[in-house]
């Protein structure tokens, strides 16, 4: 480790030394709240529910301001991991639409509804209970927050890793336009756009829209179609009325539709770099799996067996949401509601060598998720400003009905060999509060508790189509596994920070959250719809954050202990049920993760750098007698050692070009990690490397931009499911952006 010592104090000290007054900025900071002129602008973050300086809040939080995502390029959920401490992302296998993320070694790449994932999105506070469709789509958007470690208390259920919080921009009031084109590798064009239309001086109104259109970069050499491309669309409308100053009332509407693939390598002879023991090679970035593309349709099963191609995924998710704002004088009252419908089919084949269609493994996939939340909230303050007090109601609904169906090892037609169909229901109804008590001026203790009540039904149907597939509810309940489950559960928070100055803030935390239960709702056969308990965290934090040379330094640190228990896994186990091994989920045990996080910024005249290391220490310390195959031997998935990401951002008035001269440098370094549970598979040292250059008028109408994503091509693979998934490979984008 003592290598990654000395990189870690030399970027460090680098910083600091490069970080002097003798540096002086003409430009602006980031637009985000109160600027610092000279130095790094203050970023307002809600990642306590209510606005904040990020540097104020004694929580771990990554947030990125409208001029860091135009900067560092990213467009969608997953671009901004490639910039967060201790984070790891990547596609679910066969589905481009849905991420998996991992924080602090927790995760899940599971995509059915009765799995639920450690760390939730919220766009615009509105939660988002499936990942299926979790690769939101930055067009027009004011801020992005990764909130970092368990949020059980102010967030709720399924924030046990953390918690990405995605703030759209509100309607202006006044008339614009924006937009964005861009056209680059593997015949990629996007096209975004917004225009802000106040209809008076208390009704605004904007909308907005995006267009992408990508070939594919994965060459199939059976069909000569090209793969892991996506035709994707979406708009979206807001309107503010502000009927007085009191009352603020936010309406939105939004459609999205998403088709495209996500196939795995092909494979050839020799020893692999990345499976422990395997005897086979992928080709980078070629498929030879034999399924057709096609389009999907309502009725996947029949498009497969009538038409013999598969090889789609289509999402469509309407949402409407609302949050209404009223200032009472005591405080503010905020009411917060959604709904949300997601509509998705899939037909993939994972075994990405079988030229023959029919023998290969192919999952079929049609089903629908609506969510409906509502939540009241209210911020106040409490003896003359002494304590800070958050409060409110959570409520949601969920109902997921769901068809999968797999075929496998036919020779001339498609053989079926499991048809799983259910119907699956959640509710869930919390109360919550967070007060920080002001114990002297610098000293402020936070306590906070949220309590949830939660309750799933399951229900099972056979097959209409394959005799003898599928099983309804009698045949689960015959081996005495439920079809309900109810959970109540209080999750606390006790936190004390301490203002050594104005700019450097001291902060400890305990923290709980915890993952709801469920069940293996798309098990072959009744005695493995299983079902497994909530798991459980604890989280411990230390940490500082700071700011020096006049705001030109930022330098926030944490130290985390968190200890997961009941931990949800799959692998070989002795059931319960039959008494024999079967590949189940089930909550595997205990684990233990230690680890620190930086994140520093400099801000240099023209030139502002940054550099976020982390380290990470993940272990299971108990694994259940039942595993087979699972051991403490064995490391968690997703948890590199260390990593690093940094680069510098630089952007210098060119009066003699009426304009500005932009450029940018991100390196990403990944130590090597697992990626399947039992240390099967695993990706090599990963460094990835983006350069950017840029040019933008003086009245800032008019910018172009030329992008270079992951210039060494670096291979990695994301997951291994019959096939190795790649990563992305290198991309060259042209961009041009205007504004009105």
């Amino acid at each position: 480790m003592s290598h990654k010592h000395l990189l870690l104090t030399s970027c460090l000290y680098g910083l600091a030394m490069m970080a002097t007054p003798a540096h002086a900025s003409d430009a602006a900071a980031e637009p985000a709240a109160t600027e610092q002129s000279q130095g790094l602008g203050d970023i307002v973050v809600t990642a306590q529910r209510r606005e904040e300086k990020l540097q104020d809040v004694p929580v771990a939080v990554s947030a990125f301001s409208p001029v860091m995502i135009r900067q560092l390029n990213i467009v969608d959920a997953i671009s901004t991991s490639k910039f967060v401490p201790g984070m790891i992302s990547g596609h679910n296998a066969g589905l481009g639409s849905a991420n998996a993320y991992y924080l602090r070694a927790l995760g899940n790449s599971q995509s059915t509804a009765t799995f639920d994932a450690p760390i939730t999105t919220y766009v615009n506070d509105i939660y988002i209970a499936r990942q299926n469709a979790n690769n939101y789509a930055f067009f027009d958007t004011e801020r992005v927050e990764i909130l970092r470690g368990p949020q059980g208390t102010l967030f709720g259920r399924n924030t046990t890793g953390g918690a990405i919080n995605v703030i759209l921009r509100k309607p202006a009031d006044h008339f614009a336009a924006s937009g964005e084109v861009t056209g680059g590798s593997f015949d990629r064009f996007t096209a975004k756009g917004t225009v802000d239309l106040p209809l008076s001086e208390k009704v605004l109104s904007k909308v907005s829209a995006f267009y992408i259109s990508d070939r594919g970069y994965l060459k199939n050499i059976t069909t000569g179609e090209w793969m892991n491309g996506e035709k994707t669309w979406g708009i979206r409308g807001d309107l503010r009325i502000r009927p007085n100053t009191a009352l603020t009332i936010d309406l939105s509407a939004e459609y999205s539709r998403n088709a495209g693939t996500y196939a795995g390598l092909r494979n050839v002879a020799g020893t692999s770099p990345y499976v422990v023991g395997g005897t086979t090679v992928p080709v980078f970035y070629e498929t030879a799996a034999g399924l057709r593309r096609t389009d999907c349709t309502q009725n996947n099963i029949n498009t497969l067996l009538n038409t013999g191609k598969g090889a789609c995924n289509l999402t469509m998710v309407t949402s409407l949401g609302a949050n209404v704002s009223y200032d009472t004088g005591a405080g503010t009252l905020t009411y917060i509601t959604g709904w949300r419908r997601m509509n998705q089919g899939y037909i993939n084949q994972y075994d990405g060598s079988t030229a023959n269609p029919y023998a290969g493994y192919i999952l079929v996939d049609n089903g629908t998720n609506d969510q409906w939340s509502q939540e009241v909230k209210f911020n106040t303050s409490l003896f003359g400003g002494r304590a800070k007090l958050t409060t409110g109601l959570f409520y949601l609904q969920e109902i997921s009905n769901d068809r999968q169906t797999s075929f496998n090892g036919g020779t001339t037609s498609f053989r079926a060999i499991q048809d799983s169909i259910y119907r699956f229901k959640a509710e869930t109804a919390a109360v919550y509060a967070q007060t920080d008590i002001k114990l002297l001026d610098p000293l402020t203790l936070t306590l906070g508790g949220r309590y949830t009540w939660e309750r799933k039904t399951l229900h099972f149907t056979p097959s209409p189509t394959f005799t003898g597939l599928g099983y309804g509810d009698a045949a689960v309940q015959a081996y005495g596994i439920p079809l309900a489950q109810s959970v109540n559960r209080f999750t606390p928070r006790i936190a004390l920070n301490y203002k050594a100055t104005r700019d450097v803030m001291l902060f400890a935390s305990a923290t709980n959250g915890f993952k709801s239960g469920g069940w293996n709702g798309t098990a072959a056969i009744p005695s493995s719809a299983v079902t497994f308990r909530p798991e459980k965290t604890w989280s411990y934090e230390a940490g500082v954050k700071s700011e020096f040379f006049d705001h030109r330094l930022r330098v926030n640190v944490t130290g985390y202990i968190a200890r997961t228990t009941d931990l949800q896994a799959t692998a070989a186990v002795l059931s319960a049920v039959t008494g024999t091994i079967a590949q189940l989920p089930f909550n595997a045990g205990t684990q233990l993760v230690k680890g620190v996080e930086i994140e520093t910024s400099a801000k240099l005249g023209d030139l502002t750098l940054f550099a976020n290391p982390s380290f990470m220490d993940a272990k299971y310390t108990y694994i259940s007698p039942a595993a087979t195959t699972l051991t403490t031997a064995l490391a968690p998935v997703r948890a590199p050692t260390f990593q690093i990401s940094s680069g510098a951002l630089y952007e210098k008035s060119v009066p003699e070009l009426k304009g500005t001269l932009g450029a940018s440098v991100a390196w990403r370094h990944n130590s090597p990690y697992w990626v399947a549970v039992l240390n099967t598979t695993h990706t090599n040292t990963e460094d990835f490397l983006d350069l950017g250059v840029s040019y933008r008028t003086q009245d800032d109408h008019i910018s172009v931009g030329f992008d270079v994503s992951n210039v060494t091509d670096q291979k990695t693979v994301t997951a291994n499911f019959l096939s190795l998934f790649p990563g992305d490979p290198r991309r060259y984008t042209v961009r041009v952006r205007f504004k009105m």
